[in-house]
């Protein structure tokens, strides 16, 4: 008989829907049950979904007609019969967009298996933050190319070696209580593929790792095929990833080509999708970047979103300028950090023209109540500036950035963060840099005429766990 092996996990989650998901290990169906009451007498079975190996046996039972701010108790089954009352747990819908509600939520992102209680920062997570509304992981879900922490045991260069990469790492105990008990949105950075990785041209035909990573490889007596990323190899990988972080998610805003016969992503020229997408909670919109499937970089073009994510986020950022309050750009790289002597060009310092685009819009159009969010480095930061808006009038731009949850830590970016250089960017301050294992929290508040707080506080693991926290007022 098949078994749960990941999950359950809350994901998608608006004011009135929620996608619940799980993976077994063989082919059968995932039903969930829903329940108003604590004492589960209301339950029902309230949706059902074929699992099967084109999907990895993972899939979500979308949940709809939900009511906003209210408690629903769930499980996930593979059998038709209602499960144990102790597995039941509970989520609570968000507010109605656009409505005024203070609230938290968690952050950060890189997260690699090692021996050392791997799964720390998801333990303190579950201890200290009791009232979070959802968690944000910004990428590295999963180290795919690290072979002594995958679990594998050499980079992942497959669909089932990807797919065992998100077993071994995602059975944490810690990580997978987590998931099960607060809401989650993901997005990717480059190891759900490979360290750095990119695309060559625009055709999107070959797609290389920077050249330090392919001599370590090649020095180190790795495969050929751990050196080389072929298009089908990321086909694989992004396959992996839909099927652990993508599919529960909300709506694409411009969902990928996928081949008809296959069904593997078509990752053409011509194919303008991403997996970018947006939600909202209460006062607060957000929009969730993909800044790696469109990613070129060679000597004649630097590319981050592509052109049509780029036209989806100008039309969202005006259709939100003033109609909610706080406005959150979330990046799986940073954004505004600048680091000195920075030979992977794998932020977006790397791509400046790209990047003065978009502050260059906010000014002109006098957006304000913007937040980035962003994870990658190894460090945890908060940074600000002031963009010239129209009529000379100073706005407000900030840069979030918690990570890792557990990984290597970049000392060099602690060491060489230097304020960003942007010519659209003045007064800009690096206020703290913190090179211990963390995650990020933040606190939004809003009073009945709509002004606005937002704090940052990072959770760091020294000898023992403490906070730094600074606050803007918008």
């Amino acid at each position: 008989m098949a078994e749960l092996i990941l999950g359950p996990l809350i994901g998608g989650l608006s004011h009135n829907s929620v996608n619940l998901w799980g993976r077994a290990d063989a082919a059968s169906k995932l039903y969930a049950w829903i329940a108003t009451l604590p004492d589960l007498s209301d339950s029902y079975l309230a949706g059902q979904a074929d699992l099967n190996y084109a999907s990895g046996f993972a899939g979500i039972v979308p949940i709809k007609k939900l009511k906003p701010e209210t408690t629903y108790y769930f499980a996930l089954s593979l059998e038709d019969k209602q499960p144990a009352k102790e597995t039941f747990r509970f989520f609570k819908t968000s507010p109605k967009p656009g409505q005024i509600r203070s609230f938290r939520f968690a952050f950060g992102s890189c997260f690699r298996l090692d021996n050392d209680h791997p799964g720390q920062a998801f333990r303190h997570i579950l201890d200290h933050q009791k009232d979070l509304s959802f968690l944000m992981m910004l990428g590295d879900q999963v180290y795919a190319d690290e072979w002594k922490h995958n679990g594998i045991g050499r980079v992942a260069v497959t669909r089932d070696e990807y797919r065992q990469v998100y077993l071994n790492t995602w059975s944490d105990p810690d990580l997978r209580e987590l998931l099960a008990n607060v809401p989650v949105y993901m997005t990717l950075d480059d190891h759900e593929v490979d360290n750095d990785w990119h695309w060559e041209n625009l055709a999107r035909d070959t797609a290389v790792v920077p050249w330090y990573t392919r001599l370590i490889r090649r020095f180190g007596g790795r495969p050929l095929a751990e050196r080389r990323i072929p298009r089908q190899r990321i086909r694989d990988a992004l396959q992996a990833y839909w099927e652990h972080q993508g599919i529960h998610a909300p709506k694409m805003l411009l969902p990928m080509e996928r081949d008809k016969d296959t069904g593997d992503f078509n990752l053409m020229e011509e194919d303008a999708g991403s997996l970018a997408y947006t939600f909202y909670y209460g006062p607060a919109a957000f929009f969730v970047m993909d800044t790696r499937t469109m990613r070129v970089h060679n000597r004649d073009t630097q590319i981050v979103l592509g052109e049509a994510q780029w036209k989806v986020l100008k039309e969202w950022l005006m259709d939100v300028k003033d109609t909610y309050p706080v406005k959150f750009l979330v990046s799986s790289s940073a954004f505004l950090f600048e680091m000195f002597g920075d030979i992977a060009n794998d932020r977006w310092s790397g791509f400046p023209k790209e990047r003065d685009q978009l502050l260059y819009f906010l000014a002109e159009q006098g957006i304000e109540g913007v937040y980035i969010l962003a994870g990658d480095l190894h460090e945890a930061h908060a940074i600000s500036a002031q963009l010239s808006g129209p009529d000379g009038k100073d706005i407000p731009i900030w840069e979030f950035c918690a990570t890792p949850f557990k990984q290597e830590i970049n000392w060099l970016a602690k060491l060489l963060i230097i304020e960003p250089s942007s010519a659209a960017l003045k007064n800009a301050r690096v206020h703290f840099s913190i090179g211990k294992i963390n995650y990020g929290v933040v606190e939004v508040e809003l009073d009945k005429s709509g002004n606005q707080k937002v704090t940052y506080i990072v959770n760091y693991k020294d000898k023992e766990w403490l906070t730094r926290s600074i606050s803007s007022k918008g």
